[in-house]
């Protein structure tokens, strides 16, 4: 099995990723009913948004907070559906996937998930 070592990488890992989301149970709606995703448009922006996270190319613009505390205004997020995105997000990793960029990955998104977290779960409203 080979690292994440390019931006066909992420592309394979994103969309095996939001397919997985799409008819997951616990944060399926989010996607599907609350915010219907463009997914045209939405999964190149998750190319981007990883291709700089792991490789420090800056070729993703936008603020995914903002985007998720608006989200939470209009379907209150938990901590579940963190925890499930976490799961998803890291299984996939592993099945496609072994070595530095991969655990990398991984530990950006427990990150993210807790930064998102705290600024919207956690916050009184």
């Amino acid at each position: 099995m080979n690292d994440i070592s390019n931006r066909e990488d992420i592309q394979l890992l994103i969309d095996t990723f939001y397919k997985k989301v799409q008819s997951n149970d616990t944060i399926g709606y989010f996607f599907n009913d609350v915010a219907q995703v463009d997914w045209e448009a939405h999964l190149p922006k998750m190319y981007d948004f990883w291709e700089t996270i792991l490789f420090h190319k800056h070729v993703y613009k936008g603020n995914p907070m903002k985007k998720h505390i608006l989200l939470h205004q209009l379907e209150k997020l938990e901590k579940q559906h963190f925890d499930e995105w976490l799961l998803l997000f890291h299984t996939t990793i592993d099945e496609l996937f072994k070595g530095e960029n991969a655990e990398n990955a991984k530990n950006r998104a427990r990150s993210i998930a807790t930064a998102i977290q705290l600024n919207t779960v956690y916050q009184k409203n």
